[in-house]
């Protein structure tokens, strides 16, 4: 089954929460179980400290208790429990100070080994505990090292310390004292038990706000799917709400939007093209199918025959040029917004073309004048422009009667280049003028008696609108007309 984007988030939040829950909750266990367990090493240090002390302190009192009355007496390393310990007085001093002190008669286990590792004394509630002294905890406590173990008894665990009291740098003898981690071991598991019940409830509660935010923040995605189930090829000129709250579903529903216009503008245009094209490519048909059709009724005359010919062939061509046009048309818009930029030098590309069409102009007997201009360099495609001025030359040269004039001329005007082809035609009616370069519009018949296909025009617009420029047209009934071009200036890139 598939998963919806508001699933597939809520799932996101609670495993991304569930795997923080999890890491924070294990890290404070840890922490607070490692506490708890430090809390009971420092009481048993504390313990067997206070053990050495008031053994000291005992072994002290005894030797002032001998001494001399009212003297200074200071004693010497072999008085002291050093000297005790190295007679063999350890044993002695250790059953005296438990029997007359009561710091073995405590709740504390607690235990004295000498140095050789056997015991010397033990509290009675270290006695019950059984505990061993093992080899490990010797050695290190020779060593001066304070050793911590953990022993398991009647099911439960207990810590044990063994710490060397040290003289003059000797181990004199080791003390040991153990605590039950029964209450540490306890809140450890109450602690566990919390978590465990705290995260699924955490989770649970984190995935009705995670369900709730995922809705509320996606409600807007539901609307525009509803709405853009609505739109079909006939309704694209609906439009998906925008929600209005600035981020990313803004930018979804404007570039959805941007993209149904333009779908709607192509699709217009397709059924503009469409129909026109049709229209345009019936009447040749019709007309061709007409006068065949009447030329085979009857026999005709040689001359009948070929007069017959002449005006198919002529039809033949107009239809080939709609063709053709329509063609270049559809090509160029297909590649509408992917030109290839770069500087060119207009006066040359006027040039250039000029060049190709004094042939057609000299066999139209129309005089054909482009004066040499300084370069005038803008941003486009060269087979781009290349078109454009031949199309505005053979518009000009068609309606232009014989012995006529045609000047293409390029300058420059408020950083603005200028392409302007003039000729000496009849000119266009002021009513022409507003549908001149509508596709399919077609100008009245030239001098020549040739027809316009109605797309040269609409193509010379098209291709100057994405240069960034504008085609302007003016005309005198009876004094030509005059196309112009413009196209921003650039630097010139030498």
């Amino acid at each position: 089954m598939s998963r919806s984007i508001r699933q597939t988030l809520t799932l996101w939040y609670i495993g991304i929460l569930a795997a923080i829950l999890l890491l924070f909750g294990g890290a404070v266990y840890v922490r607070v179980v490692t506490g708890m367990a430090r809390e009971v090493d420092k009481t048993l240090a504390l313990q067997v400290d206070h053990v050495a002390g008031t053994l000291f302190a005992f072994r002290e009192a005894e030797e002032s208790a001998t001494s001399s009355a009212g003297g200074n007496w200071q004693h010497a390393p072999s008085d002291t429990l050093f000297g005790a310990v190295g007679r063999g007085q350890l044993p002695d001093l250790v059953s005296r100070w438990a029997r007359k002190t009561d710091n073995l008669r405590t709740d504390r286990a607690l235990r004295v080994v000498d140095d050789g590792g056997r015991a010397l004394v033990a509290s009675e509630n270290f006695a019950q505990l059984q505990l061993p002294l093992t080899k490990t905890a010797v050695a290190r406590a020779l060593k001066k090292h304070t050793f911590y173990e953990t022993f398991r008894r009647s099911g439960q665990r207990i810590r044990v310390v063994t710490r060397p009291v040290v003289e003059y740098g000797r181990v004199l003898y080791l003390v040991q004292a153990a605590a039950s981690l029964k209450e540490v071991d306890a809140s450890a598991i109450r602690f566990l038990c919390f978590l465990l019940l705290l995260i699924p409830l955490t989770l649970v509660l984190a995935r009705s706000v995670g369900w709730f935010l995922a809705t509320t923040a996606l409600e807007p995605v539901a609307v525009m799917v509803a709405r853009t189930q609505q739109i079909s090829s006939q309704r694209l000129e609906e439009r998906v709400p925008v929600p209005g709250t600035g981020d990313e579903l803004d930018q979804l529903a404007t570039t959805f939007n941007e993209m149904l216009t333009r779908l709607e503008r192509d699709f217009r245009r397709l059924r503009q093209f469409s129909a026109a094209a049709s229209h345009e490519l019936r009447t040749p048909l019709t007309v061709i199918r007409g006068e065949l059709e009447v030329t085979l009724r009857r026999p005709r005359t040689p001359e009948e025959y070929q007069r017959t010919l002449r005006t198919q062939l002529k039809k033949s061509d107009e239809l080939s040029a709609i063709v053709e046009e329509l063609l270049l048309l559809a090509h160029h818009e297909a590649t509408d917004g992917v030109v290839e930029w770069r500087p060119l030098d207009l006066s040359a590309v006027a040039q250039e073309v000029t060049g190709l069409w004094r042939g057609v102009a000299k066999t139209a007997s129309v005089r054909l004048e482009v004066p040499a201009q300084k370069p005038l360099w803008v941003m486009g495609e060269q087979r781009l422009l290349e078109r454009l001025a031949a199309n505005l030359l053979d518009n000009a040269i068609r309606h232009t009667p014989p012995h006529g004039k045609v000047t293409m001329t390029s300058d420059c005007e408020e950083q603005m280049a200028r392409l302007r082809i003039h000729d000496t035609g009849p000119g266009i009616p002021p009513e022409e003028l507003p549908q001149l370069f509508d596709r399919f519009f077609r100008r009245s018949s030239g001098s020549d008696g040739a027809h316009s296909t109605g797309l040269g025009l609409g193509l010379c617009r098209w291709i100057v609108e994405i240069h960034h420029g504008r085609l302007e047209v003016a005309s005198t009934p009876g004094a030509g007309a005059t196309f112009t071009a413009w196209f921003p200036l650039i630097q010139s890139p030498n």
